[in-house]
């Protein structure tokens, strides 16, 4: 028994190291020498006692430049590593081996990694004498790429925090790592991407010429992305190609090159740059052109018929420029509402559609203006197209749950050889347009030479009409407004101009034109102010009239201020409250029927009297006329003029004069030249006359004379 125990231990014994310090020696010193690993050996002083010449290579160095040198003098990152680990040691109370893993690039260019760990060196007493660092050398690109990317924890938290796609390649293309935002982006998981080629997340032609435009970076440096990004084009897994913003950056060291590359996916911000694109060029509610879109397709489109050489004189298709005006349009936003309205405009685009011509290019000027360029065979062709959209448009449309009638008015001009561009066909289709507005609207009229001269002459009206009050050129006449006896009750206030140059102009010419440039109101405002200085005189020399009417614009009677600008004009003239009248249209009441309502029953609370004039040519409507605080309607000529002869224009005057009476108001009929007209209307029980069977408008003074001449006193 006592030799097996011998034997066992004499053979543990024999397979132990052995610890003598002649041993330990030798085995230092062969690994010092022979170890094959970057050795360094540094005392407690921190200075270099022992370096291999793979450590000192590492430096740049000979071994015996670094022998007695203190390592930390010199910059380089493997001394600061060397530096940071021993600092570890010491601060640690339980001092181990320090790891090293440190990116370093030698003296050829070449990059590698520096890994290992520096231990304490105590002797028996615990003392620390000195520091060995063992490290080895790699230059493996993979590890290398491990390094860049994976080394650090943080760094991986952030890339996959990101929300932009990350990957890291290296120069053959093949994916090294990729973050979790770009793995989402594509559809595939890391495992599937990581060891593949860049090409896999490309559609072609981009993933075939991929390689080849690496090897032609790498030879040329002339990059096409890198360090400058473009938009392209990327393919998902499932393969769907969407459109990304591409950068790419590198780092190369020496030979080794790593590239990283950030992708976006820009499909929202594609989308959203042509939405806006589109809303630029297109009318958000019916889709067709905004005006400037318009504009340069069509003169796109004229420069294109021109460089063919097509013109009216070689005979082919025409264009035809169709400008369209929806009248009133208003009234149908407040009857029924914004949405009706607008689904009532996208029916008519459709339906403007179906009429003209395939390839025709509709816009929208306005809210309620449209304009339409087609080609034509002839003026003929256009006529035809011109009446049956007039009469498709003008049908009733069924426009969210309600069925709405549209007034229209279209003017229309055909090409000719005096148009060479989309403006000229322009200027004369509103031309066109206008003239059909001026004669009441909602009909078709083509262009005419005769129309540039009228808007010439309008335009020159306009320029002079500004002008006008303080050049002295405007003056009131007066025509008397007579009762059954044939004396004067009263008397309505008229506007003549007496141009400097251009002699008298009817106020059927120049009234339009102030109203349409704006110049209605200072005219109006003038108006008030000499009619009532007029009254003053008339007053003073007991001559006044029982009422002297003025004519009031519905831009005036709208504005809200009517009220308070009479008020001023009366302050001094108390007295003439009662004796003052306004006449105003059934168009300028019921446009903003609250207003009107308001406004007349503060006039009514002065003591001014109110008028419908021209009653029958506008809404004729019971309903309107019973909520205005009125006292007379005026029956317009147009009723009076061929009666007693016209059966119909009989029942017609007859009606209105029935109807006034039983809402409690006043009947003056307007256009009495005939005594037959007299005799008639009197019949009919009709209250006050006026026309040029009694007498022309006149001067103040002429007016003065009949009333002075007149035996009977005015009746209130």
């Amino acid at each position: 028994m006592n030799g097996s125990e011998s034997s066992g231990s004499s053979g543990a014994q024999a397979a132990a190291m052995p610890r003598d310090p002649a041993f330990l020696a030798s085995l230092a010193a062969s690994l010092l020498d022979d170890g094959g690993m970057a050795l360094v050996y540094l005392d407690h002083n921190g200075l270099c006692r022992h370096a291999d010449p793979h450590f000192a290579a590492v430096l740049d160095r000979s071994p015996a430049d670094l022998i007695g040198c203190a390592l930390v003098g010199i910059a380089h990152p493997v001394t600061a590593a060397l530096a940071a680990a021993i600092a570890t040691l010491d601060g640690s109370p339980v001092p181990t081996s320090a790891p090293v893993d440190c990116p370093t690039v030698g003296c050829d260019g070449r990059r590698s990694i520096l890994s290992g760990s520096v231990i304490a060196h105590r002797d028996a007493a615990g003392a620390t004498v000195g520091y060995l660092g063992t490290f080895h050398l790699t230059g493996d690109p993979d590890r290398i790429a491990e390094f860049v990317t994976c080394r650090d924890s943080f760094i991986a938290t952030l890339l996959d925090a990101a929300v932009d796609g990350i990957i890291v390649s290296d120069r053959s293309g093949i994916i090294r790592s990729i973050n979790r935002a770009c793995c989402r982006l594509f559809g595939y998981e890391d495992g599937e991407l990581v060891g593949r080629n860049m090409s896999i997340l490309m559609p072609p032609p981009f993933s075939r010429d991929h390689g080849r435009y690496v090897d032609t970076y790498m030879r040329t440096d002339r990059p096409k992305i890198i360090g400058i990004g473009r938009e392209t084009l990327g393919q998902r897994k499932d393969g769907t190609v969407f459109p990304i913003h591409l950068s790419v950056g590198q780092a190369r060291l020496g030979e080794d090159v790593t590239f990283v590359g950030i992708i976006r996916d820009i499909s929202e911000r594609l989308a959203a740059e042509q939405r806006a694109s589109y809303l630029a060029r297109h009318d958000p509610l019916t889709g067709v052109l905004t005006r400037t879109a318009f504009l340069e397709e069509c003169e796109a489109l004229f420069a294109g018929s021109r460089a063919e050489g097509k013109d009216v004189a070689s005979g082919g298709s025409l264009f035809a420029l169709f400008s369209l005006d929806v009248d009133q349009f208003s009234d149908v936003n407040e009857a029924f509402g914004f949405h009706v309205g607008g689904a009532a405009l996208k029916a008519m685009v459709s339906r403007v559609t179906e009429v003209l011509p395939p390839n025709t290019i509709i816009c929208r000027i306005a809210a309620d203006e449209f304009a339409a360029l087609s080609r034509v065979t002839d003026a003929d062709h256009a006529r035809t197209l011109a009446g049956v959209l007039h009469d498709r448009l003008t049908a009733s449309i069924y426009a969210d749950r309600h069925w709405v009638r549209l007034r229209l008015s279209v003017g229309a001009a055909v090409q000719d050889d005096t148009v060479s561009t989309l403006e000229d066909l322009n200027a004369k289709a509103k031309l066109a347009l206008q003239a059909v507005q001026h004669n009441g609207g909602n009909a078709v009229c083509f262009y005419t030479p005769e129309m540039a001269a009228a808007a010439t002459r309008r335009m020159m009206l306009t320029m002079h009409l500004t002008h006008a009050i303080e050049r002295n050129e405007l003056r009131l006449v007066y025509q008397p407004i007579v009762d059954k006896a044939g004396r004067v009750r009263s008397a309505e206030a008229l506007l003549r101009w007496d141009h400097h140059a251009l002699g008298p102009v009817s106020p059927g010419e120049f009234i339009p034109v102030a109203e349409e440039s704006g110049l209605i109101v200072p005219i109006t405002d003038w108006v008030l102010s000499t009619a009532v200085a007029q009254m003053a005189v008339w007053e003073a020399d007991g001559v006044l009239p029982d009422r002297v009417f003025l004519n009031i614009s519905g831009q005036q009677f709208l504005r809200g201020n009517l009220t308070l600008r009479l008020e001023e004009l009366l302050a001094e003239h108390s007295s003439l409250r009662s004796h003052l009248g306004l006449e105003i249209t059934e168009q300028a009441a019921v446009r903003d029927l609250k207003v009107a309502v308001r406004t007349l029953g503060e006039l009514a609370d002065l003591g001014i009297q109110a008028a419908i004039d021209d009653f029958g040519s506008g809404y004729s409507s019971l309903s309107y006329v019973q909520q205005l605080p009125v006292a007379k309607l005026k029956i317009d000529r147009a009723f009076v003029i061929d009666v007693p002869e016209n059966p119909k224009s009989n029942a017609l005057v007859r009606a209105a004069v029935g109807m006034a009476h039983g809402l409690g108001l006043t009947t003056v009929a307007e256009g009495v030249e005939t005594a037959e007209q007299r005799d008639f209307l009197v019949s009919v029980g009709c209250d006050l006359m006026q026309g040029y069977l009694f007498g022309r408008p006149m001067p103040p003074e002429a007016l003065a004379d009949m009333v002075r001449s007149q035996a009977a006193p005015a009746i209130a």
